[in-house]
């Protein structure tokens, strides 16, 4: 089994001029940051990272199963990652708040996972779910088509009862940065109730397109 490999960075990285291109919907306006590149369809023991995604990923259906625990040591190690990547001094002055996932929060398919990754890392985190799923969509790995940008605001809301006391940066978490469309549309919700906040992006890993020779035979 994969430990560690190239694909996983202690360190968060910053999208970039280079990387921004492989994200649809970023612009030099959006500051990013991840810890792993992600391959998709390469399966769990391709990388370190893939791993991680791929525990994390774990349907709520494998709960009360020894797949769980898998979940749960990702959650915890993800958690521990960011709170060492963040300068004390910041953590008063944040508001960590999970880019909601596909499922409402009534469904038995709802995973909350990125919510308990935040609470994962101490610290006394301000963690709020502000944005929630009003209308079910399909996941986001379920599917190669391209978002579509108002059908996804159109299935989110803003719990109004948390959005008092607005802090100065806001950090949205996320599992995989695919085309960024769904950072994109919740900077903007967060960008409306509270405008003077900086916002940002953290995710475990970033999606990394495939490379055309992978199957090119030299010889």
């Amino acid at each position: 089994m994969t430990t560690s490999d190239a694909s996983w960075s202690a360190r968060l990285r910053v999208v970039g001029d280079l990387e921004r291109p492989d994200h649809f919907y970023l612009d030099n306006s959006d500051t990013c940051a991840y810890f792993g590149t992600y391959t998709p369809r390469a399966g769990f023991a391709h990388s370190y990272t893939n791993q991680i995604i791929s525990n994390l990923k774990k349907s709520p259906s494998v709960r009360n199963t020894g797949q769980w625990q898998y979940k749960q040591r990702a959650i915890a190690n993800v958690g521990a990652a960011i709170a060492q990547n963040l300068k004390p001094a910041s953590w008063q002055n944040t508001v960590f708040i999970p880019i909601p996932p596909s499922k409402r929060r009534d469904s038995p398919e709802y995973d909350d996972r990125m919510l308990r990754v935040a609470q994962a890392m101490g610290h006394n985190a301000d963690v709020r779910e502000v944005l929630f799923t009003e209308v079910e969509r399909e996941a986001r790995h379920t599917t190669t088509d391209r978002r579509d940008r108002d059908a996804l605001r159109a299935s989110l809301a803003i719990d109004t009862g948390l959005i008092a006391n607005p802090r100065q940066q806001v950090v949205l978490l996320d599992d995989v940065l695919t085309t960024g469309c769904s950072f994109k549309v919740c900077k903007e919700m967060i960008a409306a109730i509270w405008p003077e906040s900086s916002i940002i992006g953290v995710f475990v890993a970033r999606r990394v397109p495939q490379n055309p020779f992978a199957d090119f035979d030299s010889e």
